[in-house]
């Protein structure tokens, strides 16, 4: 699947226009807009990321029609949801112009089952399914990069992307050494499965962070969200421009 450069925490299509100006006309890489779907705002309450989380009946109209882009609700289920259902309500939320589901790490329950991800993803066909592992799943996993990529393994054919990703929104830097047996491991396991990496990048440290790892893994797909905020925890759109355009020249030839 074609690999994407991600900005993670949109809340209104303004952003996303302001954003897409940044991108060429013909990219090697997909700009992903990634939306949080608020469980607490889906049923009614307030969310504890107002910042990040915009009513869910605004999230359709912020996806953009562009065909630069890949156009993701990110999503944390909750332990005890009926998960196809919720996965499959996640979608519809984002409206004709979402392209599919990040999943995010469900708290107490880091794996989701994959019985339940294929009834939805037999549910409603989604161009892609992007399974977060993050701080939990890897130590449900005891932090060992087979160990991982065995439960990994289980999803093959059903979950599209792999996100590695220890930071989960919270701007902690990725260590790419590691990082890197994680990535060698899933794909040794799981050679279907595209790889995305995240974990505190931004503008001013990509090249820093990722030099290392994009010469084994050039393929690779990247999301960003905690670094691009303000101090208001909103969207930084300048900052996430230049993460933008820092990010294709340093992955996309073409640019």
């Amino acid at each position: 699947m074609t690999p994407y450069i991600g900005i993670t925490g949109f809340t209104t299509p303004e952003e996303v226009a302001a954003v897409i100006q940044s991108l060429p006309s013909s990219p090697e890489r997909l700009l992903m807009c990634g939306v949080l779907l608020s469980n607490a705002l889906l049923n009614g309450g307030i969310s504890d990321a107002p910042g990040r989380c915009p009513l869910p009946v605004s999230i359709a109209g912020i996806f953009s029609s562009d065909p630069r882009c890949l156009n993701l609700v990110h999503y944390r289920p909750r332990a005890e949801a009926d998960l196809a259902n919720v996965l499959a309500r996640a979608v519809a939320v984002g409206g004709v112009n979402c392209h599919g589901v990040q999943i995010n790490a469900t708290r107490g329950a880091p794996w989701p089952d994959p019985i339940a991800l294929q009834q939805f993803r037999d549910r409603c066909h989604p161009r892609r399914i992007v399974l977060q592992v993050g701080g939990e799943a890897m130590k449900a996993a005891e932090s060992r990069p087979n160990e991982i990529a065995c439960r990994c393994a289980l999803y093959e054919g059903i979950v599209t992307d792999v996100l590695v990703d220890a930071s989960e929104g919270m701007g902690v830097p990725l260590d790419a050494q590691r990082t890197i047996r994680h990535l060698a491991a899933i794909a040794e396991a799981a050679p279907s499965m595209d790889l995305v990496v995240a974990g505190g990048l931004c503008a001013d440290n990509l090249d820093a962070l990722l030099s290392s790892l994009l010469s084994e893994w050039a393929g690779v797909s990247i999301d960003a969200e905690g670094r691009l905020r303000d101090s208001d925890d909103r969207l930084d759109v300048a900052a996430a421009s230049a993460y933008l355009t820092t990010a294709l020249n340093l992955l996309d030839p073409a640019y």
